[in-house]
């Protein structure tokens, strides 16, 4: 596969198209990251803030940093659209490295592991070769019952408490075949 800062692929699955963020996102966006109900979900470990958003200028800021964040080769931001409705309904983000975190923030009603699966699906389907992973980890808290069911069905197993650095509620997924 080609290198994702040159050209960001584009993924598409039976409900959703996966591509680079963009401006455009931004009020669609909102809507996800102002979700309550979806926020409990989110990734926001190691990061400058929460994701956690009630206004425009808030996404916006966000949806810069993300598009400056690609420019400069540090991680993609993936805007999850919905084929029926055409909105970007959530975003995942990965990048390269021994262990890529990916994040997934979808809005609630997209929280069913139907969806989920296609999602994770496709994104180990084509981000270990792409980013050159050894491991893809991500965090599902106890309660994320439908995201936590779509991880094993796609391979993922709870992170041991053995590993390093120690994270909680986070599974895992490595290359070996």
């Amino acid at each position: 596969m080609n290198n994702p800062y040159d050209k960001c692929p584009v993924f598409e699955t039976e409900n959703f198209v996966l591509r680079l963020t963009e401006k455009s996102d931004v009020e669609d966006l909102l809507e996800c990251y102002s979700d309550v109900n979806a926020q409990k979900y989110f990734n926001a470990d190691n990061c400058i803030d929460d994701f956690r958003y009630k206004t425009l200028d808030e996404m916006n800021k966000t949806v810069d940093f993300w598009i400056s964040a690609y420019k400069n080769k540090n991680f993609v931001r993936f805007s999850i659209v919905h084929k029926l409705t055409g909105k970007a309904v959530g975003t995942i983000e990965i990048f390269g490295g021994s262990y890529g975190v990916l994040r997934i923030d979808i809005k609630s009603e997209y929280e069913q592991k139907d969806y989920l699966n296609e999602i994770i699906e496709i994104s180990v389907n084509n981000f270990f070769e792409l980013f050159n992973n050894e491991n893809i980890i991500t965090k599902a808290i106890p309660d994320a019952t439908d995201r936590i069911g779509a991880l094993l069905e796609c391979g993922f197993i709870k992170y041991s408490k053995e590993l390093k650095p120690p994270r909680e509620n986070y599974y895992i997924r490595s290359n070996k075949k």
